[in-house]
């Protein structure tokens, strides 16, 4: 299967120095994110990776999910982001986010985001993106999950967006929602579980 890792683009990274060296204002944050959904959308790479070019083949991943799944309009949770004002992989993973409801049709106000690093520049960059930034669960009733006793229960077709999340919050969402009608409702953009699981009983060995 094709490599779809992505990788920083040099060319930006010697633009920034460039314009440093000149005196320029810092560049805005939302400026930031722009120039990370520029470089993964350049080469083609944020396509093949959603499967929106290559339906036909194993390199299909959220379309196919999608398919099978039969979510034409899901929302999106996204939790773990990291703060995208401190971190540049967090300012690639919220481009990633962003590219990827772009191209599968999924408006921005139906993404809700929470992580509890977040700055309040980096809650005011997502309202300005037209996101729901999540000031704590109490809050949470509107949302496609709810929260019970601390857990996430989720009730309508989701997208669970989780780039930076420990196995913990894993276990705690697929408990939650053990069971065939409730789990056909979710896919997970994350990391791999078998890393997490390897990694687990490694430990315990």
């Amino acid at each position: 299967m094709e490599d779809t890792s992505f990788a920083y683009s040099q060319a930006t990274t010697r633009t920034r120095a460039r314009k440093k060296r000149r005196g320029d204002e810092p560049p805005l944050l939302i400026d930031l994110v722009d120039r990370c959904k520029a470089d993964i959308e350049s080469d083609g790479w944020i396509t093949t990776c959603l499967g929106w070019e290559r339906a036909s083949t194993n390199d299909c991943l959220i379309q196919d999910a999608l398919r099978k799944t039969d979510m034409p309009c899901p929302d999106v949770l996204c939790l773990g982001l990291g703060s995208p004002s401190s971190s540049r992989v967090a300012r690639a993973q919220l481009a990633f986010l962003i590219s990827s409801c772009t191209i599968l049709e999924i408006v921005l106000s139906n993404v809700s985001v929470y992580d509890p690093v977040f700055t309040d520049a980096d809650k005011a960059l997502f309202q300005s993106f037209g996101m729901r930034c999540l000031p704590d669960t109490a809050s949470l009733l509107f949302l496609p999950v709810l929260f019970q006793n601390g857990k996430l229960v989720v009730e309508r077709p989701t997208i669970l967006y989780m780039p930076h999340c420990d196995l913990k919050l894993y276990e705690n969402i697929i408990g939650t929602n053990w069971s065939e009608e409730q789990l056909a409702r979710i896919i997970f953009i994350a990391n791999r579980f078998s890393d997490y699981t390897d990694k687990y009983v490694c430990t315990i060995i």
